[in-house]
């Protein structure tokens, strides 16, 4: 009976490492089509990047609930984001914070030696002027610096997110 059993383990132990071989070679055919997508969504400057870590100016780092994100839309910035931190002058009530829509004034972007992409964003909505630096990596992990005229800066982390 021993025998038998120690047979058994050894069959599934074998069956085990083929398909960790198999997976490993679509894991990194899987790996290429996202580098892929992510550098082609990125050059038609039509991407969203999902946010799961704000990073307050004070205090501790805190998760995101999902649907915080950050859409270019062509000329079009979409940002959807929480906001904790100071701000210096701002409409009564709050105001908007980091939830609008508007149009890009300046859109430049750099890519560096390891595929990681830097894109500044200059926007200007009826109530400040924001920059949003992306540092965007080749598998689709993203940074986001938010700097405002009228609040203290922020930054995120997240990912890039295939759009449907």
């Amino acid at each position: 009976m021993r025998k038998y059993i120690y047979f058994l383990a050894a069959i599934m132990l074998l069956v085990v490492a083929g398909c960790s071989s198999l997976s490993s070679a679509e894991k990194a055919e899987r790996q290429a089509a996202q580098i892929r997508a992510v550098a082609e969504s990125l050059s038609n400057r039509h991407y969203t990047i999902g946010v799961r870590t704000m990073y307050p100016p004070r205090g501790i780092a805190k998760q995101v609930s999902y649907g915080y994100n950050v859409e270019v839309r062509g000329d079009t910035l979409v940002s959807y984001l929480p906001y904790i931190g100071r701000a210096y002058n701002i409409p009564y009530g709050g105001g908007k914070g980091l939830n609008f829509t508007a149009p890009i004034s300046e859109y430049n972007t750099r890519k560096d030696a390891k595929g990681t992409t830097y894109i500044t964003i200059l926007v200007n909505n009826d109530e400040d002027i924001l920059t949003y630096l992306l540092t965007v990596y080749e598998g689709g992990q993203a940074d986001i610096d938010v700097r405002a005229r009228e609040r203290e800066p922020i930054s995120y982390s997240g990912e890039w997110q295939q759009d449907q």
